[in-house]
C-alpha cells in the first residue's frame, strides 16, 4: 500500500436525459435521437477517484463497456485527470443488462488489481443501482453503497465511507478491495485543464479488451439477461383545468364546490 492504491473508476456512456425518447414500437429508448454524454453521477465518481488518488497516491483508470464511440466517455475522466483508460467492446457485450455488464467490470477490475473501484450510484438511462453492488458481488469484495464522502486509512487497509441516513449518517470501514457507489451531488468535479483536454483528444488511446480476454465471452449479451421488459412508453401531457378567481372567499367557494 506504500506505493499508493489502484484505484478504478467505472463510467458510462448514456444518452442525454434532456432530448431522450421512447420508441413506441419497441419501448426501448432511441439512443441515437439523443446526444451521448458522459452519466451525470459518473463526473462525481471520477473526481472521488481523483481525490483519493491525492490523498494516498497510486493511479486513476477509467473504464467503461460499450462501442468503440464510449471512448469519448474515457477522453472525458482522462482529460479530467484519469491515468488511462480500458474500453470494454465487443458485440458478445451486446443486450448485456445489470448481470453481465457488472460481471464484465469486475473482471476488469480483478484484470487490473484494483483496490478501490468507484461507481456512480446509478445511471441515467437504466437506474438501477445494481451495477456496483454486482461488481462487488462477483469478486466477492467489500461495498460501499450511495457513499457522499470518502476517509481513506491505508495504514490500515481501509477505506471509511460516509453514507446519508434516516435523522443522520453513519460511517461505514470497508476492508480493500472495495467497491464504492458515490451519490449523484457528492461532490463538486474539477475542471478539466486544457493541457489534459489537448492530451485526452489528441493522444489519448484506450486500451480495449474483449470478452474473450475476460473469459466470459459465453456469459455476457442478451441470452444471458435475465432482466426483461415487460414494456415502456411515454406519458401525454395532460392539459389541467384551470379557473381565475379574485378572491379568498370565492376561492374557498370554488374549492367547496370541487370538493
Amino acid at each position: 500500500m506504500n506505493d499508493g492504491w489502484n484505484i478504478v473508476v467505472c463510467v458510462k456512456q448514456v444518452p442525454d436525459a434532456d432530448d431522450v425518447t421512447i420508441d413506441p414500437d419497441t419501448g426501448t429508448l432511441n439512443r441515437s435521437d439523443a446526444p451521448a454524454v458522459l452519466n451525470k453521477p459518473d463526473h462525481n465518481a471520477v473526481e472521488s477517484a481523483l481525490a483519493l488518488r491525492d490523498a494516498v497516491g497510486g493511479t486513476v483508470t477509467a473504464i467503461t463497456m460499450g462501442p468503440p464511440p464510449a471512448s469519448a466517455v474515457l477522453q472525458a475522466a482522462v482529460a479530467a485527470g484519469a491515468d488511462g483508460g480500458v474500453l470494454l467492446t465487443d458485440r458478445a457485450f451486446g443486450g448485456s443488462d445489470t448481470w453481465p455488464t457488472s460481471l464484465a467490470l469486475a473482471r476488469a477490475a480483478e484484470e487490473l488489481d484494483a483496490d478501490v473501484v468507484i461507481c456512480g450510484e446509478e445511471s441515467t438511462d437504466s437506474s438501477t443501482g445494481q451495477v456496483p453492488p454486482g461488481i462487488a458481488a462477483h469478486n466477492g469484495w467489500s461495498q460501499l453503497t450511495y457513499t457522499e464522502s470518502l476517509d481513506p486509512r491505508p495504514d490500515e487497509g481501509v477505506l471509511v465511507g460516509t453514507r446519508d441516513v434516516e435523522g443522520g449518517y453513519e460511517r461505514v470501514a470497508a476492508a480493500l478491495p472495495v467497491v464504492v457507489a458515490m451519490v449523484f451531488g457528492a461532490n463538486d468535479p474539477r475542471p478539466a485543464g486544457l493541457h489534459r483536454k489537448i492530451f485526452a483528444e489528441t493522444e489519448f488511446e484506450p486500451v480495449q479488451w474483449t470478452a474473450a480476454d475476460l473469459e466470459i465471452e459465453d456469459r455476457v449479451g442478451l441470452a444471458n439477461s435475465p432482466t426483461k421488459v415487460g414494456g415502456m412508453d411515454t406519458a401525454s401531457p395532460v392539459e389541467r383545468e384551470r379557473t381565475r378567481v379574485d378572491s379568498v372567499e370565492a376561492l374557498y367557494d370554488h374549492l367547496a364546490e370541487v370538493l
